[in-house]
């Protein structure tokens, strides 16, 4: 169903720019071709049967774009990893799932080969050349996987999140309407395709749409503003690291229309800031591996802090006891793969347990409030560490902060605050604590505080932190 969702737009759209890759720019009908080339050269080294697992280490490309519709229209399920996991990292998908083959580039060959003898590991370099054409797959069932993500898991490994046809269709209209996306729209994409917010905001949405998808392989603030203002890119799907480097150290690119901050919280401070400096708000969008997308801030007004948006077509948002956020919509998954005890706790009467909590205002905006499953425990007492992130990050010169637990005396936990300061801000622990503390209970305020040079955190916008550390990652 997605291929043919493909396939229906291509045809229609033959002579639109489709994709500007650093080297090529590519239009719907020629992506059509390629994609029929890639479902050839696999056929010939790696045939594939529906519900086949294929993964992909690659960096986005017009390869992997090629590769994911291919696999799609093939039947079988396409999983893309991030291109910097090595062996240790790799081996838990092998323990859970049955690996037809991989796909991946020459340098990092020889760490698959040691992952997954038994499978064929394909490398891209070598492919997509003077393949005979054959005829295409049959018909996918719109409720069998065309994708698998992984996400943090909370016992330290990552879960797979499987994304149906239905799912992927299901998404990519609902946004496209709360977006007002179509032809003649061109997208920079930044964050990986092997994140979430990636694949579905920044692969799928623009290309079931018709939308332009320009490529940027390796971000710098200076070579993305350079980039947008040449190929007049007019949305951008980012997280907040993105807006905050492109704040800081690039001028702003007078192109870009509709900015949309995805995969983590937007300080306000920053939104703010955007703003003030370059008269465009940057939208919030609330979602999650295994929900996609859930609300969008679609306000002409700048919405209250702590929102993100309202509820976006067909999905419905139920708060539970104890405030925690949970979704029912077309796009939800329909359960972790090889996980079903997990399944049991995350699903309600049909609903998906974000483990977010939340409520709605009165005008439909959802606000959060926190997580469940990311608390400090203080002697038995809960704290919220998002509560105190945020009263820390509304200290002017304070570019992030993120906040854990550290050891204490007998045992006990103390809250840590690890701040990021803007570039020759001084600031100094008496200055921080006297600012929670017009803010914060006594009890909440950070204990250890330790200023870094920058947050170990990703371009999804993810603080990093090692599978092994058995902290709840989202």
């Amino acid at each position: 169903m997605i291929a043919e969702q493909m396939r229906a737009v291509a045809e229609e759209n033959p002579d639109r720019l489709a994709i500007v890759d650093p080297e090529e720019r590519i239009t719907y009908g020629q992506l059509l071709r390629r994609i029929d080339t890639s479902r050839d050269w696999l056929r010939q080294r790696l045939p594939v049967a529906p519900g086949d697992v294929i993964l992909g280490s690659l960096e986005n490309s017009w390869q992997f774009v090629a590769c994911f519709f291919a696999i799609a229209e093939s039947g079988a399920v396409f999983m893309p990893l991030h291109p910097g996991w090595r062996a240790p990292e790799l081996r838990s998908f092998r323990e859970r799932l049955k690996i037809h083959g991989v796909i991946t580039g020459r340098a990092l060959r020889p760490e698959w080969d040691r992952v997954v003898p038994g499978a064929r590991v394909l490398v891209i370099e070598d492919g997509f050349g003077g393949a005979p054409r054959s005829p295409r797959a049959h018909r996918a069932d719109g409720n069998s996987p065309a994708l698998y993500l992984a996400t943090s898991g909370s016992t330290g490994t990552p879960r797979i999140v499987p994304r149906s046809h239905r799912n992927l269709l299901a998404g990519a209209r609902n946004v496209a309407r709360a977006l007002a996306i179509g032809p003649g729209r061109r997208f920079l994409s930044v964050v990986p395709f092997y994140h979430s917010s990636g694949f579905h905001n920044s692969l799928i949405l623009p290309l079931l749409n018709g939308a332009c998808l320009i490529l940027m392989r390796h971000f710098t603030p200076e070579a993305c503003a350079r980039l947008i203002a040449a190929e007049r890119a007019d949305v951008l799907i980012g997280s907040p690291l993105i807006y905050r480097m492109l704040l800081d150290h690039a001028q702003y690119p007078s192109t870009l229309d509709l900015c949309v901050s995805a995969g983590a919280r937007m300080p306000h401070a920053l939104a703010l800031a955007w703003q003030e400096r370059f008269g465009t708000r940057v939208r919030q969008l609330y979602g999650s591996t295994e929900t996609s997308v859930i609300s969008i801030d679609r306000s002409t007004d700048p919405p209250p802090p702590g929102t993100v948006g309202t509820p976006i077509d067909e999905v419905e948002i139920r708060i539970l006891d104890q405030g925690e956020v949970a979704v029912r919509s077309p796009m939800v998954m329909s359960g972790y793969v090889a996980d079903p005890e997990w399944n049991l706790r995350v699903f309600e009467d049909g609903f998906f347990r974000t483990g977010d909590l939340g409520c709605l205002d009165a005008d439909g905006r959802l606000r959060l409030l926190g997580r469940t499953r990311r608390m400090i425990n203080l002697a038995g007492v809960k704290v919220d560490p998002v509560e105190i992130e945020q009263a820390v990050e509304s200290l002017e010169g304070v570019v992030a902060c993120h906040v854990d637990s550290g050891s204490g005396d007998r045992e006990s936990e103390l809250i840590r605050a690890r701040i990021e300061l803007r570039e020759g801000v001084e600031m100094t622990r008496a200055n921080v604590i006297a600012h929670c503390r017009r803010r914060l209970a006594e009890y909440k305020l950070p204990r250890v505080i330790e200023f870094v040079e920058a947050l170990p955190v990703t371009l999804a916008g993810k603080i990093s932190s090692p599978w092994n550390a058995g902290g709840p990652g989202r």
